[in-house]
C-alpha cells in the first residue's frame, strides 16, 4: 500500500508550528521555523516503517540541499494515519551522516564525468 507523504508533512508542520516556504519546490526546503525573524530551514521525513529512506535519485544536489538543515522525522502507524512519535536532528547531528552519503556517491559521480569521453561508437 502506498501512503501519501504530503498529509503527514502537513501534520508535522502544524504540530511543530512550522511554515511552508513561499516558493515551495520539490527540491527545496520542506518547512521553515521562524524565531525572532530568523528563518530556520527544515527537512521533513516521515515513514510507516522503523527506518527512514532518503530519495530515489540521490546525488550531489541533495547533499547541497541537506547541509545546514534541521531535520524532523515523523514515525507513523502502518496505515500512515496515526503519528506514533517524532525525532529531531540538528545540522551538527546530521553532518556525519551527510558526509558519509556524500563520500558514498562521490566515486559514481566522478566516473560519470570521466567515462563519456572514453566511449566511442566503435
Amino acid at each position: 500500500m502506498t501512503v501519501q507523504d504530503d498529509s503527514r508533512e502537513n501534520e508535522l508542520i502544524q504540530l511543530f508550528n512550522l511554515e511552508r516556504p513561499v516558493n515551495l519546490t520539490r527540491s527545496g526546503t520542506d518547512a521553515i521555523l521562524t524565531l525572532n525573524t530568523v528563518e530556520i530551514p527544515f527537512e521533513l521525513k516521515s515513514t510507516t516503517k522503523t527506518s527512514v529512506t532518503t530519495v530515489r535519485d540521490f546525488g550531489p544536489e541533495h547533499i547541497k540541499k541537506w547541509r545546514g538543515k534541521h531535520w524532523l522525522f515523523g514515525f507513523y502507524d502502518k496505515g500512515g494515519k496515526t503519528l506514533k512519535y517524532c525525532l529531531y536532528a540538528s545540522p551538527q547531528m546530521m553532518a556525519p551522516w551527510i558526509s558519509e552519503k556524500s563520500a558514498y556517491v562521490a566515486s559514481d559521480y566522478k566516473l560519470a564525468q570521466l567515462i563519456p569521453e572514453l566511449i566511442t561508437i566503435s
